[in-house]
Order: C-alpha cells, then structure tokens, then sequence
C-alpha cells in the first residue's frame, strides 16, 4: 500500500535549538511519551488519569485525546469535566452519545453554575437541545469575549438544528449586526448560513433593512449574509456591492456570490456580475464564475465572447481555467484541437478534457479515446482515464448504451481490472455495480480481484467492492463478508455496518502508529516553522508541536526524506480548503508507511489553520490540508499541526495539480 521511505539522517536546519522552553522540553520528553502510550492503546482509563498530571501541559493532552477516545462511562465524565472546567475537559464531551437525561443535567448545571458556561457552552453548542438554545439566548452579559464567542457559537450550531422561533430568529439576527467583531457575527449566524435555513418573511425583510445600513469593519458578516438573503433577493444581494468591487473583491465573497448566482434564478444583473467576476485575478474566483454560467441556459451564449476573451483563449490564464472556460461555451467542437493541446499530458486536467470531448464525441469515440488513455506510462492519467471513464457511463443515455458499447465498455472495464491498483478500484464501484457491465454470473470476477489485496493497506478497494457486492450480489456473498469481518479492521467494520450488512464483529486489532522520535522533537521547539515554496509563491506555517507531536514527528521524517518535493494539491475545494501531501498515489488515496494517531484539538479550524487529513479516526499519515475560511463543523474532528502566518495570498490561488517544489524548516 505504502511507499518505504529512505529517511535521511541528517540534523534539523534553520531556527536555532537555543532557548527552549524549559517547561516544553519536560513536557515532550517526559510526559507525552507516557501518555502517548495510553493514546496508542486508545485506553480511555490511563488516559483519564494524565487528566490529573502535575504538568498542564500533560493534563491538556490527556484531556483533548479523549475527544477521539470511547468512553465506558459517560456520567462520570461529565463529572470530572465539570470539575477541571476547562474548555479541553469539556471538549473530551463534543463527540460522545448523551442521553435525553445526560443533557437536561447540562442545561440544569448552565443555570446553577455560571462559571462553567464557557466551556459548558461549546459542548451545549454539539449536544444541545430547543431549552439548551433557549438558555443561552437569555444570557445577555459574558465574563470575558471568549464566553460571549463560546455562547454565539453555540447559538449558531443550535440554531442549524433546531426549529427557531421567529423573535429567537429576530434575536440572532440582531445580535449578529449589532457585534463589532466579525468572528462573533459569524458565530450568530453559523446555522442560518450553513443549514441555509430560510427566514420569515418579517425577519428577512429586518435582516435587508439593517444590512442596507451595515458598515463593518473589513468584510465584517458580509458573506453569511449574501448567503442567507440570496434565495429571494438575487439582485438587491448583488447590488449591494458596487460593480466596480468585484474584480479585486475578496476571493470568500466573490465565490459566495458566484455561488449564490449559481444556486438561484437567473436575472439579467447576474449576468452582468458574473462578466465582472471573470475579471477577478484570483483563478478560483474565475472557475467558480465559470460554473455558475454553466448552471443557467443560455447565459454561456451571452456570455460567450467574454468567456472565450476572459479565459477560454486568454495566454495568461493558467490551463485549467483555459479548459474550464471551453467546457462554458456553447460550441466546444470548434476548439476540440485547444482542448487536447491545453490538456497536453496532465493528469489533473484529464476529467475537464473529458467533461469538454464527451458533449461532441460519438460514444464510439469516447471509448477508443479512453482506451489510449489507459494506456498512458503515467499511472495518474490512467486512474483519472478510468474515472473518466465511469463519469462518463454514468451520464450516458440509455439509449446510447447500445449492445456494441455495452461490450466495448465492459472490455474495457475488465482489461483496466488487471492492472488496476487501489485508487483505481475504488472509482471503479459505480461501473462494477452496473448490471449491464456486470452480470449475475460474473460474480467470481469480483471475489478473485480481492485476492489481489489485502487488509489493512488495501482497505478501500473491500470497502468499495462490499458496497458492489451489498448492491448486486448480497446473499451469495455474505459468507466473504462475514469472513472480512472477522479480520477486525476497523475501518472496513465501519463501513460494512454502514453499508447495511449484519456482521459478526471480531475482536478489532489496534492500529500500529509511528512512535514520535521526542528528542527531536524536543530540540526543534514548540513552535518551528515550515516553508513550502511554489510557482505561485511560499508559504510560512507556524506549527504547534504540544497538540499534534506525533504528526508533526512524521512530516518531520518524511520532509528529511525529501517525500513532498514535486507532490502536487491533488485537491481544491474553493472556498473550504487546497488538500496535498499524498505521497504515494498522488490521487488522494496514498499516503506513508505508517499511520499516526488523530490528535484532536479545540482550536478553531478558522481561515489559514492547516489540518491533517483522515479517513476516520486514528488512519492520518502525510496528506494535509489548508482552510480558505473558518469551518466550525471541522472542530475537534481533526488534527490542526498549525497555522499559515504568511503566504494565504498564495494559498488563495492554489488550483489542482499545482506543486509543492520544495519544503522545509525555516
């Protein structure tokens, strides 16, 4: 599954090792190898007993590692969280069931004990109830702004959840305008923007009222407030904002409007913005107006000189955009030689290649251009050839699906299974769940491919094939999937269960994490920085080696080991985050030779916070992740290894396929 790396001895380069924190350095040498080994074990008792460590900095460990850790005993830790009052002991409580009556104690303990409210207000915030929410709108006055933003965002995640009142809608909304900072106007109006959830027609007309006259600092809520107005009110949100603000408009607003156009009923001023927006310098800003055209018929034909001026056939856009921009237009045909030569050979613009061809292609067509594709020396432009290739089956008309294709296809399909590794299995699941490529009789096709894998490094490829098999072929193959269940891998139980298959659980194996080197650790400081450079720029990240040593220990050996010079943001997300680090696949689906712990945290994933990716608890290797804006849903369910203290120009105008050329420590 993974690659083995060669990790090179060589000693730590740039910030001195001079002057560390004396009270770090007991911490990581001393502590945290201890409690590491309950983490390892996910032992919740040993780990519950660092929660009484002399050190702080060991009992704010123990405490944020039982937010990924079961609990066998939920009343008493509640107990022992209120006790310690701190916003970690409370935070070990975000992710545990509670009880009806396990929460009637929280509302009760946040009328009887008010110094509590701080901490007691982010788990309220997850756990709460229509009386939690009650509750914390009727607290009026705070101890400190940091129990005023705990109680706002507790209002705003309740508030998505929850049927609201029209005077608590009312109350939000004006607490929201009414604050000076614009995190804590965030915070109020979290739920309405991210549940979408639709004002009365009183509120709505309030909320348009106390906008028109909303003079924040910076962007101040202007963003959550685009998005919740947008659904009735287009063009009053869109000209809101001088025509002349969107080229240089801020990369978050200008996609959330783009969006918005996207989403909602086209008018004749969306148009004009969305021409505006094409002008943006930022290329995620222009992508996002670009797909926003798509979403509306006939906007791409009035559109159409400026698409082709703006992006389609302009030198000095990068090609994804050129792409994007012939993908927009209504006649893509009469540029099909731009498209191949605009593509060219990488991988990461292979699907726009085929999202453009397949519009003019006969079906014929697209089956012998993905054939040549499959045959490519570079295993990226094979993975994405076969996810072409199921992209394209799946929006085929039925009555394109003529017998001579059916064959085609199928050919095509169980030539790619020889050869096929576990990223390109995984995108193979719709394909194989098809009955017309896969009948009742090929079932030994797909039980002699997992003979080909094994667990736990080839997890994906049974998680995607036991999805096919609970689809097509569920009684034949339960007797293999209580088998896979036996094997006691986490991840793949989880999945089965998910799937709906009835499963004996085994006893489940521990996962085996990379033990951090602390020495190291400990001689680099609490707080190094990391540089990665790119053709667009570099970016400074400052890390925080107390929340998440035991990855930052592996970036560490894995960056000595020169494993992230050429790896490419495999992933952009526009406005959530760039995603990059997979080492080995380079397809979002690789990773080390060895996982690390999910080392939780109750820092805010806000904007510049860089994560760790996951694909559940306790899987994290080298993939991380950068935000582009504040994300509360993420809190807690992540590692944050840190922040980006310079550079968020760049990461702004990070687009898929761009590279990282170099990292290392400042």
């Amino acid at each position: 599954m993974y690659i083995v790396l060669v990790v090179l001895m060589v000693s730590f380069v740039g910030s001195s090792c001079n002057n560390i924190d004396p009270d770090f350095k007991k911490a990581i040498t001393e502590g945290y190898p201890s409690l590491y080994e309950a983490i390892f074990d996910r032992d919740y008792e040993a780990i519950l007993v660092f929660t009484d460590d002399p050190d702080s900095l060991v009992r704010i460990q123990a405490w944020k590692a039982l937010i990924s850790t079961q609990v066998s005993n939920i009343d008493e830790l509640i107990d022992r969280a209120s006790s310690a009052n701190t916003k970690e002991s409370w935070a070990s409580l975000w992710f545990k069931e509670l009880s009806e009556e396990q929460v009637a104690k929280l509302n009760a303990m946040w009328t009887e004990n008010p110094e509590t409210r701080e901490g007691l207000a982010t788990l309220l915030g997850e756990k709460g109830n229509e009386e939690s929410l009650k509750l914390l709108l009727e607290a009026s006055t705070f101890s400190d702004n940091d129990e005023e933003l705990a109680v706002a965002l507790a209002i705003g995640k309740l508030s998505g959840r929850t049927e609201l009142e029209g005077s608590q809608e009312l109350e939000i909304i004006s607490r929201a305008i009414a604050a000076d900072d614009r995190f804590l106007a965030e915070s109020y109006l979290y739920g309405l923007y991210r549940f979408r959830k639709e004002l009365s027609a009183e509120n709505e007309q309030e909320l348009i009222a106390l906008w028109a006259n909303y003079y924040p600092d910076g962007q101040g809520a202007n963003q959550y407030i685009a998005r919740i107005l947008f659904p009735k009110n287009v063009d009053l949100v869109l000209n809101h904002f001088p025509i002349e603000e969107y080229e240089f408009m801020n990369p978050q607003l200008a996609i959330e409007i783009a969006r918005g156009i996207s989403r909602n009923e086209k008018t004749s001023y969306s148009t004009v913005i969305l021409n505006a927006l094409l002008d943006n310098r930022n290329p995620n800003v222009k992508l996002e107006a670009l797909r926003a055209i798509q979403n509306h018929e006939g906007m791409a034909e009035d559109l159409d000189g400026a698409i082709l001026n703006k992006a389609g056939l302009t030198i000095t856009v990068e090609p994804l955009i050129r792409l994007e921009g012939l993908n927009t237009i209504e006649n893509p045909k009469r540029y099909k030689d731009k498209v191949y030569a605009f593509a060219g050979d990488e991988p990461y613009l292979q699907s726009l290649k085929y999202n453009i061809l397949k519009k003019f292609l006969s079906p014929e067509e697209v089956v012998e251009l993905l054939r040549e594709d499959m045959k490519s020396e570079n295993r990226l432009n094979r993975f994405y050839a076969i996810q072409g290739l199921a992209s394209w089956w799946r929006d085929l008309d039925d009555a394109q699906k003529e017998d001579n294709i059916v064959f085609q296809v199928k050919e095509l399909l169980l030539e790619s299974l020889d050869t096929a590794d576990r990223s390109m299995i995984f995108v193979m699941g719709a394909l194989l769940s098809d009955s017309a490529l896969i009948l009742d009789s090929d079932y030994s096709i797909l039980e002699e491919m997992l003979t080909r894998f094994q667990l736990p490094e080839d997890v994906e490829v049974y998680q995607s094939i036991s999805q096919v098999l609970k689809t097509r072929f569920e009684t034949q193959a339960q007797g293999l999937i209580d088998s896979l269940a036996s094997e006691g891998n986490v991840a793949l139980n989880r999945t089965l269960v998910n799937q709906g298959w009835d499963i004996l659980m085994g006893d489940s194996y521990p996962s085996k994490f990379r033990t951090p080197d602390w020495r190291r650790l400990s001689k680099r400081g609490h707080d190094p920085i990391l540089v990665f450079e790119t053709v667009k720029g570099s970016v400074r990240i400052q890390l925080d080696v107390l929340s998440a040593p035991a990855t930052i220990s592996g970036i560490d050996s894995l960056m000595r080991a020169r494993a992230y010079h050429g790896i490419p943001f495999h992933r952009v997300v526009s406005n959530f985050v760039i995603q990059g680090g997979d080492i080995e696949t380079q397809d979002g689906f690789g990773g080390p030779d060895y996982v690390v712990p999910t080392e939780a945290t109750t820092d805010q994933y806000l904007r510049g916070k860089v994560g760790i990716a996951s694909a559940g608890t306790d899987t994290e290797g080298s993939q991380f992740f950068i935000m582009h804006q504040w994300a509360p849903h993420l809190t807690g369910r992540y590692t944050i290894i840190g922040e980006v203290i310079e550079g968020m120009n760049v990461v702004d105008r990070i687009v898929q396929g761009d590279i990282v050329e170099r990292m290392y420590w400042e």
